[in-house]
């Protein structure tokens, strides 16, 4: 015996709804798992300091000079902030110390390289 029109209808309207449903459900559990890609810090660190998380921290230093430089105000509180009392103001100052002595090594290295480098092609 076959359905009527108006049941067959109804039954395409219920498949509709549940395939539309099952759709929606794929498409939340996939934004769900980019919201979470998205929070790691990794990802947190490469969208808000991107040249630091390609590495670029030459350049990233260069920038908060010229940022102290032209706003002294910025200078004046940092340091304020790291020769602070207490125990981390050792370590900040020691952080502070080899992470300039690192770029400042990093600076030589790359001037000597070039300078060899332009006397190679000179020659």
């Amino acid at each position: 015996m076959a359905k009527s029109p108006t049941a067959m209808d109804r039954a395409v309207r219920i498949e509709l709804l549940r395939a539309r449903a099952a759709l929606e459900r794929e498409s939340l559990a996939q934004d769900i798992a980019a919201a979470s890609r998205s929070v790691r810090p990794g990802s947190l660190l490469k969208r808000w300091l991107p040249s630091l998380a390609k590495g670029n921290v030459s350049r990233l230093m260069w920038q908060g000079f010229t940022l102290a430089r032209r706003y002294p105000f910025v200078s004046s509180t940092l340091s304020a902030l790291i020769m602070g009392r207490g125990k981390r103001a050792g370590l900040f100052k020691l952080a502070g110390g080899a992470l300039l002595g690192w770029q400042a090594f990093k600076a030589w290295r790359g001037s000597k390289l070039e300078a060899g480098a332009h006397a190679d092609r000179d020659a």
